[in-house]
């Protein structure tokens, strides 16, 4: 009998959810198609509607073949507890490094499960070691933030000097800013990003702002309607560390979207108009993926997806269309760029997502 075969058993008896028995299965009986969309598309589920005995499930997997199941990780962040961190240092770090094979997310699992005692192995991975790579330095800043990094403090201001100005440099140390005590950094993080940094590397300095609580409010606000700071720039991955920004800002769409009829009342320049409009729509787009941001201090919206049709795509009367789609309409006088469709794409969206809602209401109110 396969090991494969022998954990299946082991599993069977646990609580596990539905959608991790389909991915075990999968793995043991058909592993031919378990492709990455697939994979993906069940792991979310999990995330959504999982437990920690579904970690319990699959971190043997994991264990079996990191690489090739990267992608199960997050659950083990957002379902696991230090014991599953300290199992995860056990396989995926050697001699203060993390092994080859082993995906970098597990870096910035180990820091959302609080382990401390990880805090020295993360920040070695953050700059320029001889195994350094994007998303190891990403996934480590992400992780330390979640640690107390008190004896980091030196460190992580000196890297920050170091690096402050430059044009491309690590790009989430500013994320941890706030770990050095010094409030000057937040002034310091919006000229660096007004003035030196390029867009292709500034979503940890729009995150690191939002960080800065209530202190950044205002710079973060001034920030996503500014188009210096391309923060609807989905390429470089701005939209998405603004949309976590945002969230960890407590500011939710209809708060957002207050936002942007400000902004756009007062800045009639077609060119910054359009882009808070693409920059709003990038924003929803995030808001109804719902994918799991992995940072405690960005938690889930509030606001249903029935709230939201109401707020942005209903009209106040049939005889003009005061939408958020005729707004734009109206915004970008046919030049939009495909910003109108993805509008309307974005409304069916989220009116089947407002359907789901009422549904599972329906299933879980028997």
């Amino acid at each position: 009998m396969t090991n494969g075969v022998v954990r299946m058993e082991v599993v069977v008896g646990m609580a596990v959810s539905w959608a991790t028995r389909t991915l075990l299965d999968r793995y043991v009986d058909d592993p031919s198609t378990v492709t990455c969309r697939w994979e993906s598309t069940v792991v979310d589920v999990v995330l959504r509607h999982g437990s920690r005995s579904d970690v319990e499930a699959l971190l043997p997997v994991f264990v079996d073949d990191p690489a090739a199941r990267a992608n199960l990780v997050p659950i083990f962040a957002r379902y696991g507890d230090i014991g599953v961190a300290e199992r995860l240092l056990d396989v995926g770090v050697e001699a203060g490094r993390l092994r080859d094979d082993v995906p970098t997310e597990v870096l910035r699992a180990v820091g959302y499960l609080g382990c401390e005692s990880a805090e020295r192995i993360l920040w070695e991975h953050v700059e320029g070691a001889s195994s350094y790579s994007y998303h190891t330095s990403m996934d480590a800043c992400l992780g330390l933030l979640h640690l107390s990094c008190r004896g980091l403090r030196t460190e992580i201001a000196e890297a920050l000097e170091r690096h402050a100005g430059s044009h491309l440099f690590p790009e989430f140390l500013p994320v941890l800013a706030g770990k050095t005590g010094d409030p000057s950094w937040l002034g310091r993080l919006v000229e660096w990003g007004e003035t030196r940094a390029s867009t292709d590397c500034n979503g940890g300095l729009i995150l690191g702002i939002a960080l800065h609580g209530d202190a950044g409010r205002a710079e973060f606000a001034r920030l996503l309607w500014n188009p210096h700071w391309e923060a609807y720039g989905g390429g470089t991955g701005s939209d998405r560390w603004a949309y976590a920004g945002a969230r960890a800002l407590g500011l939710g769409m209809p708060r957002l979207y207050a936002d942007l009829i400000a902004a756009l009342n007062s800045d009639t320049d077609p060119e910054r108009q359009r882009h808070c409009i693409a920059t709003f729509t990038a924003l929803l787009r995030h808001w109804e993926n719902r994918e799991w941001l992995g940072l405690r201090m960005a938690p889930e919206p509030d606001e249903s997806g029935d709230a939201l049709c109401d707020l942005l795509f209903e009209w106040s009367s049939p005889h003009e269309d005061d939408s958020l789609i005729g707004l734009a309409r109206r915004v970008l006088d046919g030049d939009d760029d495909g910003l109108v469709a993805e509008l309307y794409h974005l409304e069916a969206l989220l009116r089947r997502n407002a359907r789901h809602e009422m549904e599972l209401r329906a299933i879980t109110s028997r």
